[in-house]
């Protein structure tokens, strides 16, 4: 347990001690800078062009939303740990990370391939010129294997004994809410960069968007209340309003990134895999935390169970 005595040091009467509602284990301590290590791996090179002169970073494709598994994973560690250790959350923690695991060491083995792939291409066409070849031939950079060692340790929580405590369906309701918070928070944080590029207000849109929702998922989690709820109904039903906008007519601003392919229904831009999950998420939310306004919350501090081994 880890404890601060107020007072102590300058003399000051009275004294009393601030302690944190639930002890860290090593484990867990690996499990987070695990999760530390798997973000810096993904803004770590992942290829290289044209003599290095051109960096794709894991931002640049599926490994960020693997980065976002490892920091669900670490985040599900800590509720593990804040709820009295119960064995379901810790199972959706070892899920997880293994998920990031998993789709880290695809990402990785799709771009060696893909990388093979790219050599026997320029070796066919630039048989005779060699200079031009070294030039073209893309190289992999070390993010992926940083990525794919900090999930790894992830798997820390295993070492982490359950006990027998049960999760209270109101904790399951906001977790599950808070699930879909982080999932629509993470897409627009994976998505800001290239918004960036289109213009920055749009970017700094989906910045702030991305950290309001994560900020929410963790305070409907840990503090519930009614205006947490309320702000989750609005900032859902603002950005689900904004994305019809962009959809059906196209927003004043921006316009200069590629969307991609999608389901064109309007003169905006077409919906494609992330805006479609995203827009889920935060209609799931927004009806989720309708329903829950009002409600008794009972589980707002740590349950205190003896722990088994397990």
């Amino acid at each position: 347990m880890i404890t601060q005595r107020i007072g102590a040091s300058t003399g000051l009467a009275p004294r009393h001690t601030v302690r944190l509602p639930f002890t860290i284990p090593a484990p867990a301590i690996i499990a987070m800078v695990g999760a530390l290590i798997t973000l810096v791996g993904s803004a770590l090179s992942w290829v290289t062009i044209f003599r290095g002169t051109q960096t794709l970073t894991g931002w640049n494709g599926s490994p960020r939303y693997f980065a976002g598994l490892a920091v669900a994973s670490a985040a599900l560690t800590l509720l593990f740990l804040w709820a009295g250790r119960p064995v379901a959350f810790r199972r959706l923690a070892v899920l997880a990370g293994s998920t990031a695991v998993v789709g880290i060491a695809f990402a990785r083995s799709t771009a060696v391939v893909g990388i093979a792939f790219a050599i026997w291409q320029v070796a066919a066409l630039n048989s005779s010129d060699s200079v031009s070849a070294r030039i073209l031939t893309p190289v992999l950079g070390p993010g992926p294997l940083v990525m794919a060692a900090g999930a790894v340790l992830l798997l820390a929580v295993v070492a982490i004994p359950t006990s027998a405590a049960r999760v209270p369906l109101p904790l399951w309701q906001r977790v599950i809410l808070a699930g879909a918070l982080f999932t629509a928070g993470w897409i627009h944080l994976a998505l800001t960069p290239e918004h960036l590029g289109e213009a920055t207000i749009l970017g700094l849109g989906f910045l702030a968007a991305g950290f309001a929702q994560l900020a929410l998922a963790v305070l409907i989690t840990v503090r519930p209340s009614d205006l947490a709820y309320y702000a989750v109904v609005g900032l859902s039903a603002a950005l689900t309003v904004l994305y019809a906008i962009a959809v059906l007519k196209g927003l004043p601003f921006g316009g200069g990134h590629d969307h991609g392919t999608g389901i064109t229904i309007g003169a905006g831009e077409p919906i494609d895999v992330e805006g479609a999950v995203s827009k889920l998420a935060e209609l799931f939310s927004l009806a989720t935390a309708v329903v829950l306004v009002g409600r008794p919350n009972t589980q707002t501090a740590p349950i205190s169970r003896p722990v088994e081994s397990g």
